[in-house]
């Protein structure tokens, strides 16, 4: 029961995303996640190389999660 459920949820993502956007809503959505993803992963870097501060780890988390749903999003539109 939790599969059918499971594929009807990602039956409807990938419609939403192959049919309710358009190119050019696809391509701006995965530009603005792939760009804040990067953000995110050069402040992580950046602020791991000053000494004596703490790692700060919320910049690499929220990268993470951007490029994972950058991934989904990408998955669904072409697979």
């Amino acid at each position: 029961m939790i599969d059918s459920m499971l594929l009807s949820l990602w039956g409807k993502i990938r419609e939403w995303i192959t049919i309710g956007w358009s190119q050019t809503t696809y391509i701006i959505v995965v530009c603005v996640l792939g760009v804040c993803g990067l953000l995110l992963l050069s402040t992580y870097l950046k602020g791991n190389f000053n000494k004596g501060k703490k790692i700060k780890w919320a910049p690499l988390v929220l990268a993470l999660i951007l490029f994972a749903l950058l991934a989904v999003i990408s998955i669904a539109r072409f697979a």
